[in-house]
């Protein structure tokens, strides 16, 4: 049956190891028995990594923090031509030696590498930095820039103005003037002249695409902003992209000016407003301008009621909005119809220590399931009486929870879900749901970790967690019953949506 004479002309081989000695059935292909040589001896091009696309390149580069992208550049042309590109360096910030040492700090701007830097967080440096040390900040392409712990007064207002808009991020944030460095100075008074610089060139031309404006304070100060002019505010801020203002003193006429430009002409799509003073302003500024945000992000705002109806009023006539952010605000005195519909025209939508009724979440859980809800997300925390959720109806929590992508349920915490919520949630999860996951991409829930999930029946569970496409199982804690885990991994192969299985051992792609 197997022929154990080699062919006829065919070369010797020395190593015994190789396949082409094994013994051979008789009756085999002719393109098989013609092979001429061992495969192990057969020469190879070399490798020519220059011929990889880059596009290939770009996505191993992608892998790699700066330190190791240092080397890469210096392999050959074709490779530095890839790793040049800004976005691969995009974690890069200063060294943490820069910012001890100022002769470390002075040698690394010697070196072309500091060109390449993205992240710089003006923070914690242990000597006074002055304008000899901000000439090296002057022709940088920052990605972010943060303000923080730190003493300016030895840098001209004109250097930091121009740092400040070279970069496409920028945080300031300003602290009590009661905090010190170690050599008794205050940490990061601005100032009057700095702030105009910043708004000023900001006003004539910037790379600028996000401010971030904040005041850190113990003792209710704010970052005054009612010294700068009106119109430079205002032209300044439209040339933004995105907006924070938490605790910051602005004038009603400076708030007036502001957003009756923002109505006519701005670039702005997100706007953050924290704590700010709305006393002898009138509400109606906001009308036209919050009509052209695609993001709004509106934190302990003291509204009156006619103030907040006319809000909820404006944004359901006018709304453009893919995201809603309200924080520590009481919504009770808008009618519960008004609110859902405020909420659930808005793909992302996050409630953080919001005062709300129990009708007005059962309405808007009922929106929700109406065809016309554009809502896709939805996060709930820390909820100013959690119990009202134990309160809602568990059909109409149910059907609304199972009609959204993501629903932040470890936000909402722990014992919030009666039984019968837990019940049906999984019961109507079983049947046909549009959650990716228990909880968001950010933050994933255990499944163990649901309220009351132990009290339901296993069949029922594993059907409605392989509807899921990524379900998280912390097998040590386990508050799951046996039967409920064997009936989970019965399930799998079997029709399963399950994309992506976690657990803290890690992850598992399926």
């Amino acid at each position: 049956m197997f022929d154990q004479k080699f062919e006829v002309g065919r070369p010797s081989c020395p190593s015994s190891h190789h396949t082409c000695h094994a013994l051979k059935p008789q009756y085999q292909l002719s393109w098989e028995k013609n092979l001429t040589g061992c495969f192990e001896d057969r020469a190879h091009a070399d490798a020519n990594y220059e011929k990889l696309p880059k596009e290939i390149l770009r996505e191993i580069f992608d892998y790699m923090k700066p330190s190791v992208l240092k080397s890469v550049i210096l392999v050959c042309k074709y490779w530095k031509s890839v790793a040049d590109e800004p976005a691969l360096w995009k974690d890069f910030d200063l060294p943490y030696k820069c910012r001890k040492s100022e002769v470390k700090f002075m040698e690394f701007f010697q070196k072309s590498i500091s060109s390449k830097l993205q992240n710089l967080w003006l923070e914690n440096f242990s000597f006074q930095l002055n304008d000899d040390h901000f000439k090296n900040l002057l022709s940088l392409d920052l990605n972010c820039l943060i303000i923080g712990n730190i003493d300016l007064f030895n840098i001209s207002d004109e250097y930091l103005a121009v740092v400040v808009n070279n970069s496409k991020r920028c945080e300031i944030i300003e602290y009590d003037s009661e905090l010190k460095t170690t050599n008794g100075n205050s940490i990061n008074v601005l100032g009057l002249n700095k702030l105009k610089a910043i708004f000023r060139k900001m006003e004539s031309g910037t790379k600028l695409k996000s401010l971030e404006l904040n005041c850190l304070s113990n003792y209710g100060k704010k970052l005054d902003l009612s010294f700068v002019p009106s119109i430079t505010l205002a032209n300044a801020f439209n040339k933004l992209e995105s907006l924070e203002l938490c605790e910051v003193k602005l004038k009603p006429d400076q708030l007036k000016t502001i957003f009756d430009n923002m109505s006519v002409s701005t670039k702005l799509k997100a706007f953050k407003l924290e704590r700010l003073n709305f006393d002898s302003v009138d509400i109606k500024i906001f009308d036209m301008a919050f009509s052209n945000f695609i993001e709004l992000n509106l934190n302990g705002l003291s509204l009156d009621k006619v103030e907040l109806i006319h809000l909820a009023e404006n944004l359901d006539e006018s709304c453009k909005l893919k995201t809603l952010i309200l924080s520590d605000i009481n919504v009770t005195e808008v009618s519960p119809r008004l609110l859902a519909r405020v909420v659930t025209k808005v793909s992302f939508v996050g409630l953080y220590s919001v005062k709300i009724t129990v009708d007005q979440l059962e309405q808007i859980f009922q929106s929700i399931c109406t065809s016309s809800s554009a809502i896709k997300q939805l996060e709930l925390s820390d909820i100013d009486d959690i119990a009202y959720i134990r309160e809602m109806n568990p059909e109409t929590l149910a059907k609304g929870i199972n009609k959204l992508d993501f629903f932040d349920f470890e936000s909402v915490g722990k014992d919030v879900f009666t039984e019968d919520q837990t019940k049906a949630m999984f019961r109507v999860m079983s049947q046909g749901t549009n959650l990716k996951m228990l909880g968001t991409t950010y933050n994933v829930k255990s499944l163990e970790l649901m309220d009351n999930v132990k009290k339901v029946d296993p069949e029922i569970l594993a059907e409605a967690i392989h509807n899921l496409e990524e379900v998280k199982l912390d097998m040590e804690s386990s508050h799951l019953t046996m039967p409920q885990y064997i009936a989970i991994f019965k399930k799998f192969g079997h029709k399963s949506k399950i994309k992506k299985l976690c657990s803290q051992e890690g992850d598992i792609n399926l």
